[in-house]
Order: C-alpha cells, then sequence, then structure tokens
C-alpha cells in the first residue's frame, strides 16, 4: 500500500505507475491523479504539443512511413473495406 501525494488516498501499489527513478520505482502519484494532469497539461499547451508532433513528422517520415505501416498491419482486420474508385 502507498499513499497518493495529491488525492492522499493509500492504494495498492498497482494503482501506481513506474518510475526509475524514485526509491521505490513508483512515481508519488496515483494514476488517476497522473491521467488527471497529463489531461490538463494537454488542455493547456495543445498548440504547442501538436505543433511539435507535426514538425518531428516532417522531419522523420521513414519513422512515420514504419510506425504506419505497423499500425495498419496489426489492425487490418478492424480497418474498413476500402471500394474501388472510391476517393473519399
Amino acid at each position: 500500500m502507498k499513499t497518493c501525494t495529491k488525492c492522499k488516498q493509500t492504494l495498492p501499489l498497482t494503482e501506481f505507475r513506474k518510475q526509475s527513478s524514485t526509491k521505490d520505482g513508483l512515481k508519488y502519484c496515483c494514476k488517476e491523479c497522473d491521467n488527471k494532469a497529463a489531461k490538463s497539461y494537454y488542455k493547456k499547451n495543445k498548440g504547442k504539443i501538436v505543433n511539435k508532433v507535426k514538425e518531428w513528422q516532417k522531419n522523420n517520415p521513414e519513422k512515420v512511413k514504419g510506425y504506419k505501416k505497423s499500425y495498419y498491419g496489426k489492425n487490418k482486420s478492424i480497418q474498413p473495406p476500402t471500394v474501388p474508385g472510391d476517393d473519399t
């Protein structure tokens, strides 16, 4: 059991993410609080984050191509069927 530093709840260790730089190898805040913080950060900095991702994608087209190929290969069964001649 460990206590979250944000919500002050005592929770099982499975409710904390890993972080190698801490003494016990787990983050100080629980997953729920960590999710809230990440969502809040993204909401405040969305433009900056999106621009950074676009810039990285522009500078690393081969990596992007590899990631897309891997993703579509793994998720082929859930991809909608394509219709020949349909440009939508």
